[in-house]
């Protein structure tokens, strides 16, 4: 299934403004200068800089447009299955992420999850390992180290200690 672009465009508007609005009532904190709501506003802002970009793009030109609002592939091909899969994939990778971090902590579980998406994307299970391991540190290590946001440790908690800097 395809939504125009213009749909597309008007959602991702929606909710760039919805985050930066919820993103001014996060709490102050004292420790460091930009507060929690400075990632949500970034991303929010950039969610309404690239739905003006796909809304303005499909109102000056063709690309983009579908027979109506809505065009529903209705095809039995391999290409409808996976990408079936693959969405099916993602929505099982943020719900194992959900689930799992608490007891296996992030070290553990983002890696896991890293790889089967990029494995399943790609299909190069060196290339995926490598960055499931060194994403999953540089994503900690910005988070944790220099936004002093709190990871879960999970099974990681006796290293805690270690692997902080």
């Amino acid at each position: 299934m395809k939504f125009d672009d213009a749909i597309n465009g008007i959602v991702a508007i929606a909710f760039g403004g919805a985050l930066i609005v919820l993103a001014r009532n996060f709490p102050e904190v004292r420790h460091i200068d930009f507060g929690p709501g400075l990632l949500p506003t970034l991303v929010g802002t950039g969610l309404i800089i690239a739905g003006t970009v796909l809304l303005l793009r499909r109102l000056f030109s063709a690309h983009g447009k579908q027979v109506g609002w809505v065009s529903v592939d209705r095809g039995e091909g391999s290409d409808s299955l996976r990408g079936l899969a693959a969405m099916a994939l993602q929505i099982a990778a943020v719900v194992f992420y959900i689930v799992a971090v608490k007891y296996l902590g992030f070290l553990i579980t983002m890696p896991i999850v890293l790889f089967c998406l990029i494995w399943w994307f790609d299909r190069r299970i060196v290339r995926a390992a490598v960055v499931a391991i060194v994403g999953s540190i540089v994503i900690h290590s910005f988070f944790y180290q220099i936004m002093s946001v709190p990871l879960p440790w999970g099974l990681m908690e006796p290293y805690a200690r270690v692997l902080t800097w």
